[in-house]
C-alpha cells in the first residue's frame, strides 16, 4: 500500500515538474519573440533617424 502512495505522489510530483517545464518553455519563447520584435523596431528606428538625417 506504501509503495503504491509513492507512486502516486512521485507522478503528482513529475506532472507538476513537467507542467512548470512546459510553462517555462513558453515564456521563453514569449520572450525571444518579444526581443525579437524589439531588435525589428530598433533597426527600423535607426534606419529611419538615418533617412531623415540624409535630408
Amino acid at each position: 500500500m506504501d509503495s503504491k502512495k509513492s507512486n502516486d505522489t512521485l507522478s503528482r510530483e513529475e506532472l507538476l515538474i513537467k507542467l512548470q517545464l512546459e510553462q517555462w518553455i513558453v515564456d521563453v519563447q514569449k520572450k525571444a519573440e518579444l526581443e525579437q520584435r524589439l531588435q525589428k523596431a530598433f533597426e527600423n528606428s535607426k534606419s529611419h533617424v538615418s533617412s531623415l538625417s540624409q535630408m
